[in-house]
């Protein structure tokens, strides 16, 4: 009974999650985060989470979840002072002297850059918007191409090449004791490797609708510069610059990023870019809650010996390290499709930390390889992450129709090679 309740939890949450039913007379719609707390709340009623569990799950995520949440308080001071919207003006002039396809590359770069630097959700809300509104202004009435430069910004962002790059890598390195720089010395090379492939499949994949189209040379007005512009882009680089110091000086690394929300605060407030409340707006409490709230639905898994089977799994293919890697990030990265990588990454953390999967060989690069399939699995389904998830309702928003049927398609051409690419750099290089 209590599996059976167990299972059932998880598959409404990552329903509500993905469907978002509207309820109530108003017409309300469900989010992830109210999603996530009406599964806690279904596994409290049933004795499958207790007390206990939630405490452990705050001691666990509250410094992930402050560093989620200080990044996206710097995210909202640049986004604030326009950078961004000045970022798509350039573009936009570019492309108006440019071809279609060397338009395509640029917005695959920043596609790669800015989540690397800032969080893969954050830069899916703040990109996304941007190109679609952007490719309608350059090449009206060619939705093919609206598409495409979607699929860019979704699909650019692979393998987290940093811990702060993926919220869900920052828990699991955290519970792990997977540092910064560790971390960064093997995924940042996998990371590069698998968004040049990536690129590749997409140019090939997409080159009669770029080659054949051309925007009509215009001039683009670029806003003036914010006054607070270069400061505030200037802290978020040197907030990035100091995470890998910290890390080297065995400091942790959630410190850099609530000093860099606390000074870009203070930076707001001396250039009068926005009120505290609007910069404090950008946090979404609604993927906080998500967050901690999938961490203990799939706590229910566990107490009903998910974990032990999925451990016996990992158990029984680490007699060499290639088919550990190899079984490890197809388990993950199928798994991460099916239901979500937040709660397969979780339930693959558990399995290989507290279960002793790791086999004969090093724990981290079983841990990196549960990551790689967490983050390329969700290529697969929309359902995979929750930047899938804010995808999907962003195109959805802006009236552009991505089919379940299409996503799959091209999910898996970019999937297969970049997941086998990364893991077999993960072999040679952990």
């Amino acid at each position: 009974m209590d599996e059976a309740v167990a299972y059932s939890t998880l598959a409404v949450t990552v329903t509500l999650a993905v469907s978002r039913p509207r309820v109530g007379l108003r017409g309300l719609r469900f989010t992830p985060g109210a999603a996530a707390l009406v599964g806690v709340a279904v596994l409290f009623m049933a004795g499958l989470l207790r007390l206990d569990d939630m405490r452990t799950s705050a001691q666990m995520q509250w410094r992930p979840l402050a560093a989620l949440t200080s990044i996206m308080i710097l995210t909202g001071v640049v986004q604030e002072v326009g950078a961004f919207e000045r970022l798509a003006q350039r573009i936009e002039s570019y492309a108006h002297r440019t071809s279609a396809a060397r338009a395509f590359g640029l917005v695959f770069l920043v596609s790669v850059v800015t989540p690397s630097l800032l969080n893969n959700d954050s830069a899916i809300l703040l990109l996304t918007p941007l190109v679609i509104a952007l490719t309608r202004r350059l090449y009206p009435g060619r939705p093919a191409l609206t598409e495409a430069f979607a699929f860019a910004v979704f699909l650019a962002p692979g393998v987290a090449p940093f811990v702060i790059s993926n919220p869900m890598n920052m828990i699991v390195a955290e519970f792990a004791g997977v540092g910064f720089n560790a971390y960064a010395a093997v995924m940042l090379p996998i990371s590069v490797a698998g968004a040049i492939l990536t690129y590749a499949v997409l140019r090939g994949h997409f080159r009669h609708e770029l080659e054949s189209a051309v925007a009509e040379p215009a001039p683009v007005s670029i806003a003036k510069a914010h006054p607070a512009e270069r400061p505030a882009m200037a802290l978020l680089l040197a907030v990035f610059l100091a995470y890998p110091v910290m890390a080297a000086l065995g400091g942790p690394i959630w410190v850099v990023s609530v000093a860099g929300a606390a000074s870009s605060l203070a930076l707001a407030w001396h250039y009068r870019i926005a009120p505290a409340r609007k910069v404090l707006g950008h946090v979404s409490p609604d993927i906080l809650v998500f967050l901690w709230g999938v961490f203990l639905v799939v706590g229910g898994l566990r107490h009903v010996g998910v974990v032990d089977r999925l451990a016996a799994l990992y158990q029984s293919a680490s007699a060499h390290a290639g088919s550990e890697i190899g079984v490890i990030g197809t388990v993950a990265a199928l798994g991460s499709a099916i239901v979500d990588n937040h709660p397969m990454s979780i339930l693959n953390m558990m399995a290989l930390r507290e279960h002793g999967a790791y086999g004969a060989h090093d724990g981290s690069r079983a841990i990196l390889a549960a990551l790689i399939g967490g983050d390329i699995g969700p290529r697969l389904l929309p359902i995979g992450s929750l930047a899938g998830l804010l995808w999907m309702d962003l195109l959805r928003r802006a009236g552009v129709a991505i089919s379940i049927g299409k996503f799959i398609r091209l999910g898996t051409l970019v999937l297969l090679p970049t997941l086998a690419l990364s893991l077999a750099m993960l072999y040679f290089l952990a």
